[in-house]
C-alpha cells in the first residue's frame, strides 16, 4: 500500500473519531443525557407529558438491573439502575406505568461527558491507571509536602508530563534510529522506484517489492520499528483524560483535603473552559506545534538533499501529504487547546519537551548516521 493511502486513511480516522465523538446520544444506555431526558409529571403543569415505562426501559436508559420494588402488574413501584464499573446508581419511579419521580442527577455520578467524570468514580483498570497518573499529579502539585498546604495545580501538571515525556524517552529514541535508518536507506530505495518506473507486469513488480524487502531487510528496517510511535499514543491518551478530568475531582480521592488545590495560572485557571481566556495559550499551543513539525520536516528535506537522490514522485507526493497533515494537526490542536486551559498547558510543555528532544537529537545525528551505515 502507497504512503499516501496510508496518510489519506490516518486522516480519515481521525475526522472519523472526532464526527463520531460529536455525534448525538446512544439509545439504551445509562447516561447523562438519556438520564436528564427523563420527563417526569408534574402536579402544578398538567401540561407535562411525561415518560412512559417504555420510554424509559426501551429508549432512555436501558433494562433496570434492580426490579425488585417495582409491580410489573400494576405499573407502581421504583427501578433502579446502577454499575460499580461505571459508578452511577439511579433509580425512577413510576406511578401507573409513567415516571412520576427520579433521583437528583447530582447523586447519580452521571455525567454529560466522559471529559467531566471525576477520576475514581469507575472501577475499570483502566481507571485505576488515571487514577494513579492524578494521585501523582495532585502530591506533585506542593512537591510531595514541601509546600505545606499550598498546592498548585500548574506545578503538579508540569512536574507529571516531564516524568511522562521522560518515561517515553526509549520509545522516542527507538523511533528516532528507525528514521537514521530510513534516511540510510533511501537512495536505494528511490534506485529501485527507479529501476522499475513504468514496468506495471507482475513479475517487475513482485521482483521490485523482493529488492525493496532486501533493502529492509539489510538496513534493519521492520514493521516493528515503524509502529514504535505508536507505543507513545496510549500514555498521551491516558494523561489527555486525566488533564480533562483532574479539575473535576474532589481532593479528598487522592487522600487530600477538599478545596485547597489553587488552579490559577497567570491570567486564566487550569480549569477554565472559556476561549476567550484561553487563546493565547492556544496559540502558543499552535506556535509550539508548528515549530516542532516544520524543523522536523526541514531536517528531514536537508537528509533528502544530503542523500543526494533523486526523489520519486511517490516520495514527493507523501512530503506533500505530510505537509498537509503538519498545517492540519496543528489547527486540530490549537482548537482543542482553545476550550480548556489545562489540555492547552499541558501539549505547551509537551511541544516544547518534544523540541528539547529533537534538538539533543538532531546534534547527534551525524555521529548516529556514521556509526549505523559502518554497520550496514
Amino acid at each position: 500500500m502507497k504512503k499516501t493511502k496510508i496518510l489519506g486513511i490516518i486522516l480519515l480516522a481521525i475526522v472519523g473519531l472526532f464526527t463520531l465523538t460529536a455525534c448525538g446520544n446512544k439509545e439504551g444506555v445509562a447516561n447523562y443525557t438519556n438520564f436528564t431526558n427523563i420527563v417526569v409529571t408534574d402536579p402544578l403543569d398538567a401540561t407535562v407529558i411525561p415518560s412512559t415505562y417504555i420510554d424509559v426501559t426501551n429508549t432512555l436508559v436501558g433494562p433496570a438491573t434492580d426490579t425488585s420494588l417495582f409491580d410489573s402488574t400494576t405499573g407502581n413501584g421504583i427501578l433502579r439502575w446502577s454499575s460499580e464499573s461505571e459508578g452511577y446508581d439511579f433509580t425512577v419511579t413510576f406511578t401507573n406505568w409513567v415516571a412520576s419521580d427520579k433521583t437528583p442527577i447530582e447523586e447519580t455520578n452521571l455525567y454529560a461527558s466522559d471529559n467531566l467524570t471525576p477520576l475514581g468514580i469507575k472501577t475499570a483498570w483502566t481507571e485505576w491507571i488515571l487514577l494513579q497518573i492524578g494521585t501523582f499529579t495532585y502530591h506533585a502539585s506542593n512537591l510531595f509536602g514541601l509546600l505545606g498546604d499550598t498546592y498548585l495545580y500548574w506545578l503538579g501538571l508540569l512536574l507529571m508530563t516531564l516524568l511522562i515525556r521522560t518515561l517515553a524517552w526509549p520509545v522516542y529514541a527507538k523511533s528516532n534510529d528507525m528514521t537514521l535508518k530510513m534516511q540510510l536507506a533511501q537512495p536505494e530505495l528511490n534506485r529501485i522506484q527507479e529501476k522499475y518506473k513504468g514496468r506495471t507486469d507482475q513479475a517487475s513488480q513482485q521482483r521490485m517489492q523482493m529488492e525493496t524487502m532486501e533493502a529492509y531487510k539489510k538496513y534493519k528496517i521492520n514493521l516493528w520499528g515503524c509502529l514504535m510511535p505508536l507505543l507513545q499514543m496510549p500514555i498521551f491518551i491516558a494523561m489527555y483524560s486525566v488533564v480533562q478530568r483532574f479539575p473535576h475531582t474532589p481532593e479528598s480521592t487522592f487522600g487530600g483535603v477538599d478545596g485547597i488545590m489553587n488552579t490559577s495560572f497567570l491570567w486564566t485557571h487550569l480549569g477554565n473552559v472559556e476561549m476567550l481566556p484561553n487563546l493565547p495559550l492556544a496559540l502558543i499551543v499552535g506556535g509550539t506545534m508548528f515549530l516542532s513539525q516544520w524543523l522536523m520536516q526541514r531536517r528531514q528535506a536537508a537528509a533528502q538533499k544530503n542523500n543526494r537522490s533523486p526523489q520519486s514522485a511517490q516520495a514527493k507526493q507523501t512530503a506533500k501529504t505530510m505537509k498537509f497533515m503538519m498545517y492540519f494537526m496543528v489547527v486540530m490542536m490549537a482548537y482543542i487547546a482553545i476550550g480548556n486551559a489545562g489540555i492547552a498547558f499541558y501539549w505547551i510543555i509537551g511541544n516544547c519537551y518534544q523540541l528539547l528532544q529533537s534538538e539533543l537529537n538532531y546534534r547527534r545525528l551525524d555521529a548516529k548516521k556514521a556509526k549505523l551505515a559502518a554497520r550496514m
